[in-house]
């Protein structure tokens, strides 16, 4: 089974930092996000699954955050029984995404607390993860992506409180450490990660990568990894 765990807002620098094994794999480096001219969550995803930049087709979009990609779009169309779990730009849960872009909100119009906050995103957190979890124990994907986008949701409030955040990447740790029981490729992926801005953090100008199987490129961008992915089939 060919496993893909994307994790939203992953920084290079604190994987490297707090040595997480399971995370970094065999080979690890930063993504090259200059194709870019913002490192956008729904423009990188979207790019990552259709192997080409989509940044001024999602951005001619009235909303960006209702761009759909077709199965026939993506690397999915080479695999017989995928499936892929809340990912942006092609089967994110949309109101979830709503309800965290309110809940922040709120927080900086002091409606509510960064933990009532935290709260709402582990929240649907888990709930990725248990189906997550279910269907990669299952075994009737040839393909499986699930999406996480915890450490990006949390870190914009929180990236510059590195010890919350280490516990946050302890997570992520864990759900790839469990996806490495069940894969014979594993490919680990960020969109973007971020950067402290005080308490707060933004998008950075790089992403994360790391696999379990020999590749023969250093510093890639996401969309080389359609190619990639095609061929493991």
């Amino acid at each position: 089974m060919i496993v893909i765990v994307g994790i939203d807002g992953l920084e290079y620098n604190y994987v490297t930092d707090f040595g997480l094994p399971h995370l970094l794999q065999k080979k690890y480096g930063m993504t090259d996000l200059s194709e870019f001219e913002q490192p956008r969550t729904m423009v990188i995803w979207s790019s990552f699954l259709s192997g080409n930049n989509q940044e001024k087709r999602i951005m001619a979009e009235p909303d960006l955050w209702n761009f759909r990609l077709t199965k026939e779009e993506t690397f999915l169309q080479h695999f017989k029984n995928p499936v892929a779990i809340d990912v942006p730009g092609f089967s994110q849960d949309l109101e979830q995404h709503k309800k965290e872009r309110q809940s922040m909100k709120e927080f900086f119009d002091k409606k509510i607390t960064v933990e009532e906050y935290d709260k709402m995103v582990f929240s649907h957190h888990e709930k990725i993860k248990k189906e997550f979890f279910t269907k990669l124990d299952s075994g009737n994907h040839d393909l499986m992506m699930g999406y996480f986008g915890a450490a990006d949701v949390i870190g914009h409030l929180s990236f510059g409180m590195k010890l919350k955040m280490k516990i946050i990447y302890k997570e992520m740790e864990d759900i790839v450490k469990k996806a490495t029981e069940k894969a014979d490729k594993l490919i680990v992926i960020s969109d973007h990660g971020m950067q402290a801005m005080g308490r707060f953090g933004d998008h950075s100008d790089h992403g994360f990568w790391s696999v379990n199987f020999p590749v023969d490129f250093e510093r890639p961008k996401p969309t080389d990894f359609y190619k990639l992915i095609a061929s493991l089939k």
